[in-house]
């Protein structure tokens, strides 16, 4: 897959080759892990399942029940002082208003088989804004009915609740922020896959190409950014619907292992590589009885708060193995894997995640601006023959600082070490003026 992104975040272009492995270097706020949060937010909208589905219909309802709470006290606010809507309306509104509210909190929107039962109150409201006599205030509340309405009919594939899931997941990592502030451009997403698919960033989302967004080409996407993350124990349901992406990594971890096809199932192989795991860090990890995450070494059960931070980041995988969560049709994205790894742990966990590509078809994301990390990525691509499925990108900034560009360096990491060697030329110029 194929992802091209301008003006988005203080990216100004990239142009990135999404398969094997994916390194992209450079700087801290230049741009890395902005890719990460785009690809994370498209993946898992373009892939709701029907109990998503529903739990962002839910949320939907109810963030309009709030409005019009909101406005429905507002406007009482408003008749007290201006009398601006007329003394009927004002009578029934007293009279309705607990009997109204009580019936919106009551209906159990947790439970979708329930939503339906919003018509009713729908009907009432409508009975009482027929009496505005203030037309603004009158529209507003006639808008939340009718988006409500169209909510409840809405089919799971329609591109209106993709574009409902994109700009929610969009929101949930980027804030309000995710055009480039600096450069007046048009910012937009476009993915590659079977389908050529175009998102606009503007006011509103617009899609262009998505009359085939069904299939897409990953189903699931993993995202992790620190193990110190990594949940003790479940603390919520497995199946959790929401879009955190720390949340879906824990639920998928405590998921209830499903019994896989004969043909199909590859945990025996998974098993040996996890088996590499336990030779780095000298054990194994497991849920126990308890579903609690532990550390069993030497048949003795570590509590999951006395684990090491660097042996949990290999954990987190050997996790994902065990429950089968990983393979072809998953992106696995991981932030700077380097942090809380000593030198020698970095190259080990690079050739790990080098063999898991390879030997699995597993795509893998990686930001990265360490020496050890990369160097030795680049060495083990080159020893198991998988240079060719491996990408290395460099986010290069502006001269300015506000602007980056994500350049392909496939032929020449020179931009890479450069980058990472300043650091060292600082240094060696601090003692030669000593």
């Amino acid at each position: 897959m194929r992802l091209k992104l301008q003006n988005i975040g203080i990216i100004e272009s990239a142009d990135i080759n999404v398969d094997g492995i994916t390194l992209i270097a450079g700087q801290n706020d230049s741009g890395k892990s902005t890719v990460g949060k785009v690809l994370y937010s498209i993946i898992r909208s373009f892939n709701i399942n029907e109990k998503s589905f529903n739990s962002s219909k839910v949320e939907y309802i109810r963030n309009r029940n709030r409005d019009i709470r909101n406005l429905l006290l507002r406007t009482k606010s408003v008749t007290e002082t201006d009398k601006v809507i007329n003394e009927k309306f004002l009578n029934d509104f007293v009279d309705n208003r607990q009997s109204i509210f009580n019936r919106l909190i009551r209906i159990n929107t947790n439970n979708p088989d329930n939503i339906d039962k919003m018509l009713v109150d729908l009907d009432l409201i409508e009975e009482l804004y027929s009496s505005f006599s203030n037309e603004t205030l009158k529209l507003q509340l006639e808008n939340f009915i009718i988006e409500i309405k169209n909510r409840l009919e809405i089919e799971r594939e329609s591109v209106e609740v993709l574009i409902y899931e994109l700009e929610s997941y969009l929101d949930d990592q980027f804030g309000k922020q995710i055009k480039n502030k600096f450069n007046k451009e048009d910012s937009f997403i476009l993915i590659d896959d079977k389908y050529q698919k175009k998102i606009l960033i503007n006011d509103k989302l617009e899609f262009q190409g998505f009359e085939n967004n069904n299939n897409f080409y990953y189903d699931n996407v993993f995202f992790i950014e620190s193990p110190i993350l990594l949940e003790k124990a479940m603390y919520y349901s497995p199946e959790n619907t929401s879009r955190d992406k720390i949340i879906h990594l824990n639920s998928k971890i405590f998921e209830t292992e499903f019994e896989k096809d004969i043909f199909s199932d590859n945990r025996q192989d998974f098993e040996k590589l996890s088996l590499i795991i336990s030779e780095v860090i000298g054990g194994n990890f497991e849920i126990n009885s308890n579903e609690e995450i532990v550390f069993k070494k030497n048949e003795v059960d570590f509590d999951f708060e006395n684990i090491a931070t660097g042996i949990k980041s290999f954990g987190i995988l050997q996790l994902l193995f065990k429950k089968g969560n990983l393979n072809s049709n998953s992106l696995l994205i991981i932030d700077e894997p380097e942090v809380h790894l000593h030198p020698t742990w970095q190259v080990k966990y690079a050739e790990i995640l080098v063999r898991l590509s390879k030997e699995f078809a597993i795509p893998i994301v990686l930001t990265s601006h360490s020496p050890y990390f990369i160097e030795a990525l680049e060495a083990f691509t080159k020893k198991y023959e998988y240079l060719d499925s491996t990408n290395f990108y460099f986010a290069e900034k502006g001269k300015d600082g506000l602007t980056s560009n994500i350049l392909n360096v496939n032929n020449s990491l020179s931009k890479i070490y450069s980058s990472i060697s300043e650091a060292s030329y600082y240094l060696r110029n601090i003692e030669s003026n000593e």
